[in-house]
């Protein structure tokens, strides 16, 4: 089961995926990032954050800066939590598309580290032999 509001959006994906790259960094140095691709304003990144932060995705820690206290943030590493987000996006595509999502994902396999394909198989194997035993 999914907590409500968990759902994440395209610029919080890509806030995610920077602050994920970078390990741990401000508003600014995200946003900076983030601007070698596209315009983005930094109160813009900052809102994103601060809503990651109350959806419990992303740590938050003040520290002293040279114009005063800014927050310094960084990615939440929680499977459980990835899991249900992940789920909450899948099922609503689901719902949307029907079975063609699966061929989707099965297609997109090559972009999936060895190691965590391996344990893919793995789980799939561990439930078909949950499924055929009594």
């Amino acid at each position: 089961m999914t907590r409500k509001g968990l759902e994440i959006g395209e610029l919080e994906a890509e806030v995610l995926r920077v602050l994920k790259h970078l390990g741990s960094a401000s508003s600014g140095e995200i946003a900076e990032e983030m601007q070698q691709k596209k315009a983005i304003a930094y109160t813009t990144v900052s809102t994103t954050l601060d809503r990651l932060f109350k959806k419990g995705l992303v740590s938050r820690e003040t520290v002293a800066g040279r114009t005063g206290p800014k927050h310094v943030y960084a990615f939440v590493n929680d499977r459980g939590l990835e899991k249900q987000l992940v789920d909450a996006a899948v099922g609503k595509l689901v719902d949307a598309f029907g079975p063609s999502v699966t061929s989707t994902i099965y297609d997109r396999l090559n972009e999936i580290s060895p190691g965590e394909l391996q344990k893919m198989k793995d789980a799939i194997e561990r439930k078909r032999r949950t499924i055929e035993s009594p």
